[in-house]
């Protein structure tokens, strides 16, 4: 049997996950063009752009929001596209994405274990007691 089939157009394609009589088929090859990536490059480099000319503003609390908007779009690109998650399976789809969620559990878990914790109040502190004002050792007379 051949390796190849022709479709309708005449294009040849692997048959994907078929074993001809020879070794294990792992599924498909997808060939992806010279121009998508560098189109995504060209993407990645002008959201580059956009977050250094974002952390020159103050937008308050939500700075930290849209860098991590921004970090996402680029982080899903990069794993879509040159990481080829786009044209994989499902079941490494979801592998790959259920690592998320565990990872956002672990952030969930310590950001609630934080926001709980009690804050000690002056009085239960010790402060260690100066007898003098602090000299930068470099202000000091040499001997």
């Amino acid at each position: 049997m051949s390796a190849h089939t022709h479709n309708d157009h005449g294009h040849a394609h692997a048959d994907a996950g078929h074993d001809h009589g020879g070794g294990l088929q792992m599924g498909h090859h997808h060939v992806s063009s010279a121009a998508m990536f560098f189109n995504v490059l060209a993407i990645l480099l002008v959201l580059t752009i956009v977050t250094v000319a974002v952390s020159r503003f103050d937008f308050g609390g939500a700075n930290m929001l849209i860098a991590m908007g921004i970090a996402s779009v680029k982080a899903s690109l990069v794993i879509a596209i040159f990481m080829h998650m786009k044209w994989d399976t499902a079941i490494n789809k979801i592998v790959f994405l259920s690592s998320f969620l565990f990872l956002s559990l672990l952030f969930i878990f310590t950001l609630a274990d934080q926001a709980t914790r009690r804050v000690d109040h002056e009085m239960h502190t010790t402060r260690t007691p100066v007898d003098k004002q602090w000299v930068h050792p470099s202000t000091l007379e040499k001997h």
